[in-house]
């Protein structure tokens, strides 16, 4: 029950965004804008994090949180089940 309660929680949040957003789109977008613009003014700070803006502004603008949280959570339930099988 708890794992169906976790992914229900993703899809929660996720839409909850999504709808946040609302005709502007995209929150990941948003996000990336406001992002791209701070790292303009420190990005030699913080080189790993203008590494992973480089690499998300190559994605199209696809919002893959979805897709990488539903990842980790599977993940890691996969992991909790082969360590209770032990």
């Amino acid at each position: 029950m708890d794992a169906a309660v976790l992914l229900v929680g993703h899809v929660r949040g996720i839409t909850q965004r999504a709808r946040a957003a609302g005709p502007a789109g995209n929150p990941e977008a948003q996000l990336g804008t406001f992002l791209g613009d701070l790292m303009k003014v420190h990005g030699e700070r913080f080189p790993a994090l203008t590494a992973a803006l480089a690499s998300a502004a190559h994605s199209d603008g696809q919002d893959q949180a979805w897709e990488f949280g539903l990842q980790r959570i599977l993940d890691g339930l996969a992991a909790l089940v082969d360590q209770r099988a032990r």
